[in-house]
């Protein structure tokens, strides 16, 4: 069987991160360079998914500003232009002092987030074969034949915050100052290098199949709350969408994306909704299955939190 390529189709998100990418000095630039980012964009409907699924951070504008300062100074003092890296240094120091002062409990400070859809396989007899495929490479040692296959079974929404730690990061940069002033140009590049990598990187991953489940439970409410009941079509398709939605946390499983526990109360709650089309309970039973699917994605999202 041909192995299902990835669709990579939205990087939405992009501050800071192409400035630090343009320096590979940076452990994030080397990483990032092994694996660039799509410049596809997002349909609407993935997109307004998308930020629903975000972190909730909010970027601080005086730290993303002091992180291109910073990276303006690093390249002036690679073109040995030590006015040009002072002056951008200052930008930063007085950025980040002024963000300080206004919020002295900030410890780190989002600067870019970066939210990244793969589209995988979401047939559960390609998931299947595919798996058996990868069994047998695995068993036979063939890692590098399995690594494709591997790859291949991932349906998922990435996003990736970088933040700055703003303590550490403001006194190396006060710190480099007086360096510069002095000549001491390469020590200077070090410690900017050194700051740069301070930064910190999360990533969230939410598998895409638990979206699809939730969009299709919120037709399957619509079409309850809106149309005619008494009419059989009407029940037929909010049957039609509660089976597809359970198809959808099917997948999710099958991608490895959870243990056999974790959907357990899913698919108790599914056969409870089941049940409750064209009844008055639906509307409640259809908010719990919305309430364990919320409680799975965070789950999922935050393992150890």
């Amino acid at each position: 069987m041909k192995i299902q390529k990835l669709k990579i189709r939205a990087v939405i998100g992009s501050t800071v991160m192409p400035l630090i990418l343009s320096l590979p000095l940076t452990a994030f630039a080397v990483d990032a360079a092994k694996n660039p980012p799509a410049a596809t964009a997002a349909t609407p409907d993935l997109t307004t998914s998308i930020k629903d699924s975000s972190t909730g951070k909010q970027l601080a504008k005086e730290a993303v500003d002091a992180a291109i300062a910073t990276q303006t100074a690093l390249k002036a003092l690679a073109n040995n232009q030590p006015k040009e890296a002072l002056a951008a240094l200052q930008v930063a120091s007085g950025d980040l002092h002024l963000l300080l002062a206004r919020e002295p409990a900030l410890e780190l400070v989002p600067i870019d987030i970066q939210v990244q859809v793969l589209e995988g396989p979401t047939d559960l007899k390609v998931i299947k074969s595919l798996k058996n495929q990868l069994s047998g490479l695995i068993n036979d040692e063939k890692f590098q034949d399995a690594r494709p296959i591997l790859d291949s079974l991932v349906d998922e929404i990435r996003v990736t915050v970088a933040s700055l730690p703003l303590g550490t990061y403001l006194a190396t940069i006060d710190q480099v100052v007086p360096l510069i002033a002095a000549g001491n140009l390469s020590e200077a590049k070090r410690e900017l290098i050194k700051a740069l990598d301070t930064l910190v990187y999360e990533q969230d991953i939410t598998p895409l199949s638990i979206f699809r489940a939730e969009d299709k439970l919120n037709q399957a409410f619509q079409i309850e709350h809106k149309e005619d009941l008494s009419k059989q079509e009407n029940k037929d398709k909010i049957s039609q969408l509660v089976i597809e939605t359970n198809q959808d946390i099917n997948v999710a499983e099958a991608l490895g994306y959870g243990i056999k526990k974790d959907f357990e109360p899913l698919y108790n709650e599914m056969d409870t909704l089941k049940k409750s089309i064209g009844t008055a309970g639906f509307k409640g039973e259809w908010q719990k299955i919305k309430n364990a699917l919320s409680t799975f994605k965070n789950k999922i999202i935050h393992p150890h939190g």
